[in-house]
């Protein structure tokens, strides 16, 4: 990425402004232990603002005059990749003079920045003449280089640009590097690109049919204390075939007991009849019945809930490896035929069931969705388009849609409500910039722009289509702008402290 510049004039010295501070409730320490006399009081400054992809450069300097110290540089260099200041490294300043020009390139190096993320730098440039000059940072954070193509000096005194000449201060929203660092922060630059058109719709996560079993006590009981003790709770992991619960069933007619007495007394039955049969006392058809009575018998017995101890309790198993989401029964407590004791579900895939209005169904992408559950920011996405409803619910007008999230793992609980941003036919190329840029102020969306290192300004934005990342500007912010995406909110409380951009840092 070639690094984006912005640049500007003050009338201030640096060495010798006091930058006003937003009434923020953060910890801002001042730059009064860096500072350093200037030998030309009254001379103009020059304030640049580059960024690349790895740091950000944020340059306060008064013009150079040849062979003489004409006051610090300040020079903020932030670490992109989580806008925390520079902390240690070495800085190395170039000045190059352009083609055609006399003189011969001088570098200055400093060693480490005089505090967190400020290198100082009071060079004395021995010629007039114009300049490029390189920053090389090489730090155990980061790496990055920066170039400010031409740099006058001047050569004389009377020559440079003096206060309150040139554009003067801009006036802008001051959110100073000392409050940027503290908190979570970063910016992006606005760009063309295609965005996919999508609408908002409702959404809940549901279990993939198969996924949740319900276990019922097949006949009326009680559930024994001593045998119910170590029932898995609510959130246990259970394996296919785990014992869940232990029933004792009361007597009633064609209840388990009575079922577990008719099997054993056929098999005992059928054990006669073999014997008998082996020796040719009995017709062989008669010994076929007994064995198919005793499959009915038993057939029976296993519906009720599979095998049995000889201590005729009833165990009850688990259907499917998964996590126990529901528990219905008190050990020691009776229970009648029908009644859930538990719910199995497996929660390693799940649906995201969306109500889409009829037209919008019907202009469904099968590309994944995005969604966020309620109560969190956090951006999910599905897998896949599984299904669209054909027919309308009634009460609510809507059609249902359903997508696969796979590896879910823990992060979801079924019947959560979701926000869901479905894709739908359609492609809008614009400038754009992330959706977390953007900020309601009163049903009207704003974002704010990085106009300079410490200067920021509000923007009203017309907004297009989303694919709930990326939203289109169609108007409020050009391309190449920088848009805060991380800290927009604080910005915003410093636009409200009534403070306007008044000069900087004693450096």
């Amino acid at each position: 990425m070639r690094p984006t510049t912005t640049r500007r004039t003050s009338s201030a010295r640096p060495a010798n402004r006091l930058r006003m501070i937003p009434l923020l409730a953060l910890s801002v320490a001042a730059c009064a232990d860096a500072s350093v006399e200037t030998a030309a009081p009254g001379i103009a400054a020059v304030v640049v603002t580059q960024w690349s992809d790895s740091t950000e450069l944020f340059l306060e300097y008064p013009h150079p005059v040849a062979g003489s110290a004409t006051g610090n540089w300040a020079i903020h260099l932030t670490d992109r990749t989580d806008f925390k200041p520079i902390r240690s490294g070495v800085l190395t300043v170039r000045f190059t003079p352009l083609a055609g020009e006399a003189g011969t390139p001088e570098t200055f190096t400093l060693e480490a920045p005089a505090r967190d993320g400020i290198f100082l730098l009071d060079p004395v440039i021995q010629r007039a003449g114009t300049y490029e000059v390189e920053f090389a940072l090489t730090s155990p954070q980061v790496t990055g280089r920066h170039a400010l193509p031409s740099v006058t000096v001047y050569e004389f005194l009377d020559l440079a640009p003096r206060e309150g000449a040139g554009e003067g201060g801009a006036a802008g929203i001051a959110f100073l590097k000392e409050q940027q660092w503290v908190i979570p922060f970063d910016v992006a630059a606005a760009a063309e690109q295609d965005v996919q058109r999508t609408v908002l719709a409702p959404a809940e996560v549901v279990p993939p049919d198969g996924s949740l079993f319900q276990v019922s006590a097949p006949v009326d009981g009680i559930a024994p204390a001593d045998a119910n003790r170590n029932a898995p709770s609510v959130g246990t992991h259970v394996q296919q075939g785990d014992v869940v619960a232990v029933l004792a069933p009361t007597t009633q007619e064609g209840g388990f007991a009575e079922s577990r007495g008719r099997v054993e007394r056929l098999e005992r039955e059928v054990a006669r009849l073999e014997r008998l049969a082996e020796v040719g006392a009995i017709a062989r058809r008669r010994l076929d019945e007994a064995r198919h009575d005793l499959d009915i018998a038993r057939a029976e017995l296993g519906a009720m809930g599979g095998a049995v101890a000889g201590d005729f309790l009833l165990r009850l198993r688990a259907p499917i490896t998964g996590v126990i989401a529901h528990r219905d029964f008190v050990p020691g407590g009776r229970v009648a035929a029908g009644t859930t004791l538990f719910t199995v579900v497996d929660p390693s895939v799940a649906w995201l069931r969306v109500q889409l209005a009829a037209a919008q169904a019907t202009a469904l992408e099968a590309r994944p969705a995005r969604f966020t559950l309620e109560g969190s920011a956090e951006v999910y996405e599905t897998t896949r388009l599984l299904s669209v409803g054909t027919v309308m619910d009634p009460r609510t007008r809507t059609v249902p849609v359903v997508y696969q999230v796979a590896g879910t793992g823990s992060r979801f609980t079924f019947g959560q409500l979701a926000n869901a941003v479905v894709p739908v036919s359609g492609v809008e190329r614009g400038v754009a910039i992330p959706e977390s840029a953007v900020l309601d102020d009163n049903g009207t969306p704003v974002a704010y722009v990085q106009a300079g290192g410490e200067t920021f300004a509000r923007r009203v934005l017309t907004l297009g289509p989303s694919d709930g990342v990326q939203v289109i500007v169609r108007e409020g912010i050009q391309g190449g702008e920088m848009v805060v995406v991380t800290g927009a909110y604080q910005v915003r409380l410093a636009s409200m402290s009534g403070n306007e951009f008044a000069g900087g840092h004693a450096h």
